[in-house]
């Protein structure tokens, strides 16, 4: 082979890799708008969605899990069982507080200072 014949495969070399950096930064930029746009089970599905798109772009764009031999796929695999766990323990994390705040702002009778409460007569 000549030298002529291998600068164009070398040359796309960084195709797949860009199209996974933009395919992660679009994502990221949906996030943005469904954080201010979206609510309810729409920003909260949709950021789930987006996360595991931005995840397994991640692994088969950017590291190539697929492509690699078998032992690499399971050092990666082991990995993203971690960054999965702990995605889990900060997500629990998340929902106990928010049920903490929530149940500390929710509306309750409160008997002001220097008042007499009757008890409802």
């Amino acid at each position: 082979m000549s030298d002529g014949e291998r600068k164009p495969a070398a040359n796309l070399q960084w195709r797949g890799p860009a199209i996974a950096w933009a395919i992660i930064v679009v994502a990221l930029a949906l996030l943005g708008v469904l954080g201010v746009y979206a609510s309810g089970d729409l920003r909260f599905g949709g950021a789930l969605l987006l996360a595991a798109v931005m995840l397994v772009t991640l692994a088969f764009g950017l590291v190539g899990v697929g492509t690699e031999p078998a032992l690499l796929r399971l050092v990666a695999g082991a990995a993203f069982m971690f960054l999965a766990l702990m995605f889990f323990l900060s997500f629990n994390d998340l929902m106990t507080r928010i049920r903490y705040h929530a149940a500390e702002i929710s509306p309750e009778p409160r008997v002001e200072a220097g008042t007499k409460h009757t008890g409802g007569h």
